[in-house]
């Protein structure tokens, strides 16, 4: 607060929602249509559920990951705010699309389990 100001404590807020929109509402979204193409109806076996769930949860990891990525450097950032297309220029002028899904990996295991 003393460097930053208030406004340090909502950096990266609308990277944040963006994950958040795009992770959950594909987890939960495509749930149900994913548990019911496998099969795993009322009387499935547990089995059935969790890969449903995996499924549904890695994907939407995958695709909230770049997000998630760029809510972590806006919040590492220990300049004066930037904008949020200035941070995605300069993330993808650095490191390419590769960028935007580091830890993907570890993001995918996360939801599978969650």
């Amino acid at each position: 607060v003393k460097n930053e100001g208030v406004a340090a404590f909502w950096k990266g807020i609308a990277f944040a929602w963006g994950r958040e929109a795009s992770y959950a509402s594909i987890k939960l979204g495509a749930y149900a249509p994913v548990r019911d193409a496998l099969g795993a109806g009322k009387d499935a076996p547990f089995y059935l559920k969790f890969l449903a769930g995996a499924l549904t949860g890695g994907f939407g990891s995958v695709i909230g990951n770049p997000f998630d990525v760029m809510k972590t450097l806006a919040q590492t950032n220990k300049e004066k705010s930037l904008p949020l297309t200035t941070l995605v220029k300069n993330m993808y002028h650095d490191q390419g699309m590769a960028g935007f899904y580091r830890g993907v990996q570890v993001n995918v295991m996360r939801a599978c389990v969650l």
